[in-house]
């Protein structure tokens, strides 16, 4: 935060006390900012954190937030969301992004506000321009004063400009990068043959589903039935619920033509919404269906459930924490559970847990006019399960194992992208990419099979690469915090979860991430300088993390650096989002 010419730098701080330094701050009406993680049901790409700034009588403000975001890989392909809501008509308004990828692309997309359309190239009349080389793409977006008044006449544009690409996939075992003393391995194997898979969809058909909600889940599984044809190794089942549940077979089906028109004639006649939502009965009971007489997970078949749901349990049992203990005993990892919230009256957070407690994955469908193609997008994530068991492997000599993010993955499926990080016992300058004995191991369609690193997909990175030094550590740190919230969440015991939630504090200050335990914090005081960050070190002894812009150089593991500047005038608490 600049202010009256003076740059003031965060602090990242336990939540709480970032929030009572905060509150403190304006009850002394002083200049104060804080970013902390919070959910924002607003828009899409909004939930991630949220900035407030109060501002001292006759203050005005600058404040800069730079920071890293790794991108996930869906569907083979990497998408990065700039938001664009000025808020008025800008005269001179632009949007640029830049991506430097050293495996080179081999697709490049961007589709602008208020559009689906996924453009490639140069726009005619010159508002979009793409300059492209081997290994880097720019793309900068201009809208004209007419085009924004197109959107809103008054406000102008409120949409996302989103970027698409996709890389030359790594040989083999993928590649690793070594910086300083941690390492990054990638790991994104293509072509790869499908393993059978035997999926039960269980829909909520209660009341509060009624209206838009069902009418675009019909569509969405119509289609989905019709993708389900091509693999004739799969078998499906459906299950519907409310208050009771209604089977439309009592063993899986075939995805013959003749099964596939039967189900569409189920989906057709029996999506229709109406008593209350019994969570518990449909997800055992669904289980039962899937599995019937299986005792373990086989890798011979993907088990899975995709479950959708707009709402909390409101009949039978709707005890949240014994839902998910029923279920995921029940379970005993046998199946991969995936949960689709629809809308946002819901308890994300128990689908959350719930799904990993159970290998899945959890998505939030938005109710908007694209809710169908949100379910098809995801149903297409899963659709093509390829491995199964997948661990990775590196000598012992070179690795410490203990400090390995997660790095076995009950099923991968083609599209994603596995990342694994750690640290290494020795100095980058001494290690030798022949000593790693890196490899992926797993099960596939035909069998068992190893994916080797080759020596040369080791690569050691220094100061010349032009990547900010110290990012593999911090993507480590990323990872490893992460994984230590998730592991909380599938903890019931508060003694059990204190430690994870220690550590995961601990390492979100020594690396200034904004995390749900974590706040950045800026308080500008009139006291001498020096005293205010005395006090804080004061302060039963919290640690925080006081660091200096990063570069911002472009990175070639999808680490994209983000500018937000907010210009703030005078005088009022105000809140971006």
């Amino acid at each position: 935060m600049v202010v009256d010419g003076k740059t003031h730098v965060a602090q990242v701080l336990e939540k709480e006390v970032a929030e009572e330094r905060y509150q403190e701050a304006r009850r002394r009406n002083q200049t104060a900012g804080q970013v902390k993680q919070v959910p924002v049901k607003l828009e899409r790409g909004m939930e991630l954190f949220e900035i407030s700034i109060n501002l001292a009588p006759g203050a005005s403000a600058l404040f800069t937030l730079v920071y890293n975001e790794l991108l996930e890989r869906r569907r083979g392909v990497y998408k990065q969301t700039l938001v664009v809501k000025p808020g008025t008509i800008v005269d001179d308004l632009s949007v640029s992004a830049s991506f430097a990828e050293r495996q080179g692309f081999n697709y490049f997309a961007y589709s602008l506000p208020g559009s689906d359309t996924k453009l490639t190239s140069s726009s005619a009349d010159q508002q979009t321009q793409v300059k492209a080389s081997v290994s880097s793409r720019e793309v900068v977006f201009r809208p004209s004063v007419e085009m924004q008044r197109k959107f809103n006449y008054k406000e102008g544009i409120a949409g996302e400009f989103n970027v698409y690409y996709s890389v030359n996939s790594d040989p083999e075992g993928g590649s690793i990068i070594v910086q300083n003393e941690y390492f990054a391995h990638f790991f994104a194997p293509a072509e790869l043959d499908s393993l059978p898979k035997n999926i039960l969809f269980i829909i909520d058909i209660s009341g509060s589903m009624s209206g838009s909600k069902i009418h675009q889940a019909q569509q969405a599984m119509l289609k989905i039935l019709d993708d389900l044809a091509i693999r004739a190794t799969d078998k499906f089942n459906i299950l519907l619920f409310d208050d009771k549940i209604e089977m439309w077979q009592r063993f899986p089906a075939s995805t013959l033509a003749f099964e596939i028109d039967k189900a569409k004639g189920f989906v057709r006649d029996k999506l229709v919404s109406r008593g209350g939502t019994d969570i518990h009965l449909a997800l055992t009971e669904g289980l039962d269906l899937l599995l019937s007489k299986q005792e373990k997970q086989s890798c011979n078949t993907a088990d899975m459930v995709v479950f959708l749901t707009d709402g909390d349990p409101t009949y039978g049992i709707t005890d949240i924490d014994r839902i998910i203990g029923d279920v995921t005993t029940k379970n005993k990892g046998r199946a991969s559970i995936h949960t689709l919230g629809f809308g946002f009256n819901l308890n994300f957070g128990f689908l959350s847990k719930l799904s990993l407690r159970n290998q899945g994955f959890v998505r939030r469908i938005y109710e908007d006019v694209d809710a169908k193609e949100q379910l098809r997008n995801f149903y297409d994530e899963i659709s093509k399960p390829v491995l199964c068991n997948v661990v990775a492997h590196y000598s012992t000599d070179v690795v410490t194992t203990d400090l390995l993010t997660v790095h076995d993955f009950p099923i991968y499926f083609d599209g994603k992208e596995i990342i694994v990080a750690g640290k290494t016992r020795l100095l980058d300058t001494h290690i030798d990419p022949a000593s790693w004995d890196a490899k992926l191991t797993g099960s596939g369609a035909n069998g068992m099979v190893d994916f080797v690193v080759p020596v040369g997909q080791v690569r050691v990175v220094g100061a010349e690469s032009g990547i900010e030094d110290d990012l593999t550590e911090k993507l480590w740190a990323y990872m490893k915090i992460k994984s230590l919230l998730e592991e909380m969440e599938r903890l019931d015991s508060e003694d059990d979860r204190a430690p994870l939630r220690t550590q995961a504090l601990n390492m979100s200050l020594t690396y200034g991430f904004v995390t749900p335990l974590t706040s950045f914090s800026i308080v500008v005081d009139s006291r001498p300088e020096g005293a205010m960050e005395d006090m804080m070190r004061a302060d039963n002894n919290k640690r925080y993390y006081a660091g200096g812009y990063p570069s911002g150089q472009a990175c070639g593991w999808r680490l994209s650096w983000v500018l937000v500047v907010c210009s703030l005038l005078i005088g009022r608490l105000l809140s971006l989002q």
